[in-house]
This record gives C-alpha cells, structure tokens and sequence, in this order.
C-alpha cells in the first residue's frame, strides 16, 4: 500500500504542473470576462440615461450575460483540452521521454497494475479538483458582478442557474440527480480507461496495435451511441430509470474491461 500512496505521489505531482497553470489561466480569463461585462453593461446603461431614456426599460444584468460569452465558454474547453492532452502524455512521455522511463517504473518491485491504477486515479482527483476550482470560481464571479453592476439592475443567480438551463455546460457541472452525476463521469472515465487501454494495445504491438487500439476506442463510442439509440427509440417501453441504468451497466463494464486488457498487457505484453 506504502508503494501504491507513492506512486500516485508522483504521478498527481506530475500531473498538477498541468492542471494548476491551466486553472489560473482559466480563472483570470473568466474573471476579466467577467469584470468587462460587467463595466460595459454598465456603459451602456449610462448612455442610455444620457440620452434621457428609460434606464428601468433595460434588461438586468446577470451572470448569464457572462458566461454566454464566447471566451468565457471557451475557458472550459481548455481544462477539457489539458485532461484529453495529458491522458495521451502520461503514457507516451514515459517510452518518448529522456531515457525511455517506461522501463524504470517497469522494474519497480511492485504490482504493475498500481501504474495504471495510479495513472487513472490522477484523472479522477484532478476532475474532482476542476470541479471544485470552477464551483468556488463561480461564487467569486457572483459576488464580483453584484458588486459592479448598478444597483437595481442586477439579478442574483442561483449557483445553479449561471448557466442557460439547455447548456450542456449546465448539465455536466451541475447534473440535477446523484444518478446523473455518476453516469457523466463514469462516461468519461469508461473513455479513458479505453483509451488507456488501446495505448497499451498500440505499445504491445506495434502498427497492428495501433489499428487494434485505434478501432477498441472507437468502438466504446459507437457501441454506446448505439445502445443509446436503441433504449430510446419508439419501440421500447423502458421507463427512462430504466434506460439510465442500463447506459451505467454498460459503461461499468467497460471500465472492467479496460482495466483488466490495460493490466493484462502490463503484466504479460509490454517486457523490459
């Protein structure tokens, strides 16, 4: 156990020097967004009182204004980029990187499977952290615009509304059940852990593996939009409960398998 703490140790160190930069680039974007919103809504509501209008005719300012906005939205997606980047890197630094160090963690006295248990369980805590990092980032950014914006033309969100309610933003930061938070992020983690294991595939064998590890991953996301579209087409009776667990079984034993081909490559394939 002493070996597997140390081990994940090292990876999460490795990791974070990805993840806390991205986070602070992610925070001083949203938050300049923010701040500049805020200040030309309130620009443009003095114009309008200039002009001898009604400034009561305006619309109130909200945190919906913010994050609709383009590069607000887009500081999501470089947290997203980083986890799709690093989930490549983690495995291919280690043969590509300065003296091949696949080959020292290989030869480590302990399991081989703690190495891709370790890998794995980065992502999982770094999501966590993500997660967190935005959920707090978000209250700084509602009390940042209250405190901007002029007063009597703010609305105050509920953290749960500062996303549009159809936003598919909306849904994966804030799933609305215990149910829906556990299938977006066994989702991702049944893709990751294919991932995982059709690198290994491609490190076993070679340009076959690669073929064979291009088409295991692939094929998650074809079996999966495939057995969506069949629960929830007309012919079935399925009360939704039904389908949502049916989609969660299927995306478990994904992660099973992946994670039984990934260890089993490790300790049988991949040779020092």
């Amino acid at each position: 156990m002493k070996k597997f703490v140390s081990l994940l140790s090292f990876e999460m160190d490795r990791f974070l020097k990805f993840l806390i930069p991205t986070l602070l680039i992610t925070a001083a974007v949203q938050l300049f967004v923010t701040v500049s919103e805020a200040l030309s809504y309130n620009n443009e509501l003095e114009k309008i009182i200039a002009r001898g209008e009604m400034a009561d005719q305006t619309p109130p300012f909200s945190l919906q204004n913010v994050t609709t906005i383009g590069l607000f939205e887009l500081s999501f997606m470089l947290i997203v980029l980083v986890f799709i980047f690093y989930s490549f890197f983690t495995w291919y630094r280690e043969w590509l990187g300065k003296n091949t160090f696949i080959y020292r963690l290989l030869m480590l006295p302990t399991n081989r499977t703690y190495l891709l248990l370790t890998k794995s369980l980065v992502f999982i805590i770094g999501g966590l952290v993500a997660f967190v990092f935005q959920f707090g980032l978000y209250f700084v950014e509602l009390k940042l615009t209250e405190w901007l914006v002029t007063d009597g033309h703010y609305t105050l969100l509920n953290i749960h509304n500062v996303h549009p309610m159809y936003g598919m933003i909306q849904e994966i930061l804030f799933p609305t059940s215990l149910v829906k938070f556990i299938s977006i992020y066994s989702f991702a983690y049944a893709a990751l852990t294919s991932l995982f294991a059709g690198i290994l595939i491609e490190r076993s064998y070679g340009l076959k593996g690669l073929i064979l590890g291009a088409l295991y991953f692939i094929g998650f996301f074809i079996l999966y939009i495939l057995l969506d579209n069949i629960l929830y087409s007309a012919s079935f009776t399925l009360r939704p409960s039904q389908k949502t667990m049916i989609l969660l079984l299927y995306q478990f034993i994904i992660i099973g398998v992946g994670t039984l081909i990934s260890s089993l490559l490790l300790k049988n394939r991949i040779k020092v």
